[in-house]
């Protein structure tokens, strides 16, 4: 069984600028109730990859206190982190915030800076199950007890699979924006209304997004930044926008997120029995296969094969998520001149590069091209940042890069790139209200008025001119008024 692992410190060297790639899904469950986390907890799947995703000092006081009967004390705490006995309340639950977020433990207020911490339930139950082997949740999936003449392809040709079947979204959503004809399938119409529900597509003539043509959407600015994504980082907001679509339907999410970690666990290669791993998420299983989550040799077959898609959403390691080694991944160089060399064949990455290179050159296996203000202001104005672009290029950086010294990207390039940035944003627009005064003493009373009540906006002393927010005119017309006729009766 593969063990998921959201800690384990990845081998790639190349530096983490971006959120955690499961960041939708800690979004997700930190608007949740307890009677949520309580369905979760009856899949010792669940119970495993939420331990996973915690900090590891927080990790480890979990399973340090699992087996114990009694809650967990605020003395006990400090003493696992040789913390001063006299350290404030506020600092242990600085450490036992991620376990109280996911309910995991129950806060009470035993005595003056003193608290217990007793365990959940559910989820202790379901936690030692997972770690002794016991339970009857089947939430590790049950092995499809397969015949001799059953198909079963081997590991290299799921991932090729699983890679075909992603990509061939990612193709065609970077089609519609570049004009580029990539030879592939247009996605089932279930995929592309998630597309289009999600933001990431759109139909330019539904301004309302009440009635789309899902065979004419094109991409969107939030979708422009989805493609410079991380790979794990995209699948997870894939599966989080799935989710969020039933709940808008009234279905219950909570299975369809169980039936996810439930994957995660599961092992690349193995086959499994549908109806009996999910026999209340058959339908969200179907769906994922849309995605290449999963492999089924037949739609009616009740046998199934997660992909590298699914068996890595647990894992952290975008690399192995993604089917490749280190070195493929890694394929950029980057000169302070602002030349690219793109060693790739692969046409996803050269697509993603023509969003803000200008590509000059292009060989079997190599792409020349530059960074010019022209590219990257174009990418900029469909929503791409400098921060995107920076952490794309660093994430997929050639080894050769790594021998010269740091930082792994020249500070003239970054720095320039931001100043790209920043040029769309040298005019802001706000609405506001003007004032003007003939009085130098009733112009500096309402500007004192007005920065007390924290309306000013900009103030001019020689024109005698006020701006303030617009939401707050009748209270300073008021005041004005008000001073007015104090000063003309000489107070």
């Amino acid at each position: 069984m593969v063990q998921p692992s959201f800690s384990h410190p990845r081998s790639d060297p190349t530096p983490s600028t971006s959120a955690s790639p499961t960041a939708t899904l800690d979004t997700f469950l930190d608007n949740q109730h307890q009677s949520y986390f309580e369905e979760l907890y009856r899949s010792e799947a669940v119970c495993l990859c939420i331990l996973r995703s915690l900090p590891p000092v927080c990790r480890h006081i979990i399973l340090h206190h699992l087996w114990s009967h009694q809650p967990l004390r605020t003395a006990e705490v400090k003493s696992f982190l040789q913390m001063d006995i006299k350290a404030s309340l506020q600092e242990v639950d600085e450490v036992m915030r991620p376990a109280l977020n996911r309910k995991i433990l129950h806060p009470i207020v035993h005595k003056k800076a003193k608290m217990l911490y007793p365990f959940n339930d559910s989820f202790k139950k379901g936690l030692r199950n997972a770690l002794t082997g016991l339970g009857t949740s089947n939430s590790f999936g049950v092995p499809y007890d397969r015949e001799e003449n059953d198909e079963v392809p081997s590991q290299e040709e799921l991932v090729a699979y699983g890679e075909d079947a992603f990509e061939g979204i990612l193709k065609y959503m970077v089609s519609s924006g570049l004009g580029i004809g990539f030879s592939v399938a247009r996605p089932q119409s279930e995929v592309l209304e998630l597309l289009h529900t999600s933001g990431l597509m759109i139909d330019p003539n539904d301004p309302t997004g009440q009635n789309p043509n899902i065979n004419r959407l094109t991409i969107t600015s939030k979708g422009f930044q989805f493609l410079l994504e991380d790979r794990q980082t995209q699948l997870w907001e894939i599966l989080m926008y799935y989710l969020n679509a039933k709940e808008a339907n009234s279905e219950r999410s909570a299975e369809v997120l169980s039936m996810f970690f439930s994957l995660g666990c599961m092992q690349l290669g193995q086959d499994y029995s549908a109806s009996q791993s999910f026999p209340r998420a058959l339908s969200a299983l179907n769906d994922l296969a849309q995605y290449g989550f999963i492999y089924r040799p037949s739609p009616d077959s009740d046998q199934f094969f997660p992909t590298h898609l699914a068996t890595a959403l647990c894992s952290g390691d975008a690399v192995a998520t993604k089917g490749q080694d280190a070195d493929e991944k890694r394929f950029l160089i980057l000169e302070t001149n602002y030349k690219i060399y793109a060693y790739t064949s692969n046409e996803l990455e050269i697509a993603i590069l023509n969003l803000f290179v200008d590509i000059r050159i292009r060989y079997p296996n190599l792409i020349v091209g530059k960074l010019d203000r022209r590219n990257v202001k174009s990418a900029m104005e469909k929503g791409i940042s400098a921060s995107q672009i920076i952490s794309y290029l660093s994430s997929h950086a050639h080894p050769q890069m790594y021998n010269s010294p740091p930082p792994l990207l020249h500070p003239t390039i970054v720095d320039q790139l931001h100043l790209w940035d920043r040029e769309r944003n040298r005019l802001k627009l706000e609405d506001t209200v003007m004032f003007e005064f003939f009085s130098k003493e009733l112009f500096e009373d309402t500007e004192a008025e007005a920065n007390a009540n924290a309306a000013l906006q900009l103030a001019l002393p020689k024109e005698k001119f006020l701006f303030i927010e617009p939401q707050t005119k009748s209270a300073i017309t008021e005041f004005v008024k008000e001073r007015q006729n104090q000063l003309r009766s000489g107070l």
